[in-house]
């Protein structure tokens, strides 16, 4: 039986074994490219123990002296992978130590091919055979060293230099683990390094006969490589199981606050969703999920705003929400708001978008429900003010109407007339004409306050919504005994919003108003409109009274629903107008005057 045979070809499997199961490590991630450089390294230790039973076996010097020149392959190999190992695994390490070592044996690996016999020798004069493990092994006799040894020497100086400097930095950061693994790798690389060295230069400067054995040193530092790394494997292994049941009870937490959890991969572009989300979209458990699947389920309508956020938020970095529809197997839509934000290496990079969904169907449902409900009593608000200025009506139709009639009477008698004034006669139509056409306006004005419809947004210059107000409630202010009047500072621009939702809160004040000013003498039956803007830019709009006021005890219901004050009253007049004001972007409240009476006010922001 050969044990030199048996012994280094355990050797070789097992670095053999090494190298291919970390390498399917690194080929799983990417990322853990320590355990790459760890493999070559374990590949280059395969290379020199097949050097290494070559030149045990070798029968001329001829043939002993190619053999450590191709040996240089592995050694080389070795150097390389043992710094870039530390440089990755450690994450300390000069640079410019690093690219010295390896320019340094590139050059020994490139001279050794271009001189013969090789590198290390100068010339081979004999071979000898010694005894071994009980078996016969080729060492060199006589030979004479090349003058320039030193450099190779050198570099394994300056390798052992980089160990130490990098296990120093890694030592002073002062962690626990780090400063284990500074000691166990970091020693355990000087070590074999400093006895395979010793060893060499015995064997080639001193001439001692012994065969070339430069993986057994290697070993101590390989399994010391080993050891870490599988501690790694165990601690990654463990860190997964409680990242899962981490992720357990965060899913649990989401789906008890009603919020599902995503995240979509930069380097696989596959996105994953928790089991909430799959549930919301009907998709079935454990079924990958690719961007452009998951995007075809939005609704097209949404699609493209959902991108264009998402890019925001990759590009910036910072959290962002939007909220889209999708369109579920079964034809059925659900609305949906996600939040989430973009995670980058330290380079910069994209590694993954990530964050939460939650389903509002319910919530929106309700909120349309309430919108419709606001837009119904908002339509009966206007029928309820329509029946309070039915007075005011009659007589604004009646004038024209009544003017109409007279100008077409006198009409019929001037052309009754043998020869007719024909001057007059136009005069007559004219009246008619504009008779007709202010009949008109109080018509179509009454038409579009009735019209049951959504809010309809744009530019409204505040004089002419004044002016339409006044119009309306003249009459029943004449009726009252109560004067009606506004004031408007010069330069407001246009208001943003929807005119006869905005006439009928203006109304719906001014009524109650004249209401709180009917018991009051006749020198402070005033109502005054004013329209300015506020420090921030917006218009805003006041009514005020010189009525008997509210009494502070209820002033912070009046916006409620169905509650009111007056004997007859609903209580739906100040909360429908508070929900056509906060539709308009804007604010509505009340404030007691200091000199008597309510200042109501209206806060909306320009067309702008």
């Amino acid at each position: 039986m050969s044990y030199i045979t048996i012994i280094w070809s355990t050797v070789a499997a097992c670095s053999l074994l090494l190298a291919l199961m970390y390498g399917l490590v690194w080929a799983m991630d990417r990322k853990v490219t320590a355990s790459l450089a760890f493999a070559c390294e374990a590949l280059a230790i395969v290379g020199t123990v097949v050097a290494e039973l070559k030149l045990m076996n070798a029968s001329t010097p001829a043939e002993w002296g190619e053999l450590v020149r191709w040996s240089q392959i592995a050694i080389g190999a070795r150097f390389v992978a043992t710094i870039v190992f530390i440089r990755l695994y450690f994450g300390t390490g000069r640079d410019w130590l690093i690219w010295t070592i390896i320019a340094m044996r590139l050059g020994i690996l490139v001279t050794g091919f271009a001189v013969d016999p090789n590198f290390n020798y100068a010339h081979i004069d004999s071979i000898e055979k010694i005894s071994f493990l009980g078996e016969q092994v080729t060492v060199v006799g006589h030979a004479v060293p090349r003058s320039y040894q030193w450099i190779a020497t050198f570099s394994i100086f300056l390798l052992l230099i980089f160990v130490v400097d990098a296990s120093a930095q890694l030592w002073r950061t002062g962690a626990r683990e780090a400063r284990r693994k500074a000691l166990v790798i970091g020693g355990s690389t000087f070590i074999s390094v400093a006895i395979a060295t010793a060893y060499t230069q015995l064997m080639i400067l001193a001439e001692l006969k012994v065969p070339v054995l430069l993986s057994p040193p290697y070993l101590i530092m390989l399994a010391a490589m080993t050891f870490e790394l599988s501690r790694d494997t165990l601690r990654a292994s463990r860190l997964a199981r409680e990242l899962r049941a981490s992720e357990s009870r965060l899913d649990l937490a989401a789906s008890a606050g009603g919020l599902a959890l995503w995240s979509w991969e930069a380097q696989s572009k596959r996105v994953w969703i928790s089991g909430r989300v799959r549930a919301l979209f009907g998709l079935p458990p454990g079924e990958s999920i690719e961007v452009e699947q998951a995007l075809s389920m939005i609704v097209a309508d949404d699609s493209k705003h959902v991108l264009r956020v998402w890019g925001d938020a990759i590009a910036s970095g910072a959290e962002v929400e939007t909220s889209f529809r999708v369109r579920l197997s079964d034809g059925a839509v659900r609305s949906v708001v996600a939040r989430g934000r973009s995670e980058t290496d330290a380079a910069g990079r994209l590694v993954s978008v990530q964050g939460v969904l939650r389903d509002v169907t319910d919530q929106t449902r309700a909120r349309e429900e309430n919108e419709e409900l606001r837009r119904e009593l908002a339509h009966a608000g206007r029928v309820s003010v329509v029946d309070t200025l039915s007075s005011s009506l009659i007589h604004e139709l009646g004038q024209p109407l009544g003017a109409i009639l007279a100008n077409a009477e006198a009409g019929e008698l001037l052309l009754a007339k043998p020869e007719p004034d024909l001057v007059e006669v136009r005069q007559i139509l004219a009246d008619i004409v504009y008779d007709d056409q202010r009949a008109s306006e109080v018509i179509n004005g009454l038409r579009k306050f009735l019209k049951r419809s959504e809010l309809e947004f744009a530019p409204i210059p505040v004089d002419r919504l004044f002016k339409d107000v006044a119009m309306l409630l003249r009459t029943d202010a004449i009726a009252r005994n109560v004067t009606l009047e506004w004031e408007i500072e010069p330069g407001l621009p246009s208001i943003r919003g929807d005119k006869v939702h905005l006439s009928q809160v203006l109304i719906n004040v001014l009524i109650n108003g004249m209401d709180a000013v009917g018991s009051q003498p006749p020198a402070l039956r005033r109502v005054r409109m004013h329209a300015g803007s506020d420090s921030n830019g917006n218009i805003e709009l006041t009514v005020r009274d010189w009525g008997v006021g509210i009494e502070p005890s209820i002033m912070a219901r009046i916006f409620e629903p169905f509650f009111t004050t007056k004997p007859s009253g609903m209580g739906m007049g100040l909360s429908v107008s508070l929900a056509i004001i906060r539709a308009h972007g804007g604010k509505l409240w009340a404030d007691s005057s200091p000199e008597g009476g309510t200042i109501f006010r209206v806060q909306l922001p320009t067309s702008s």
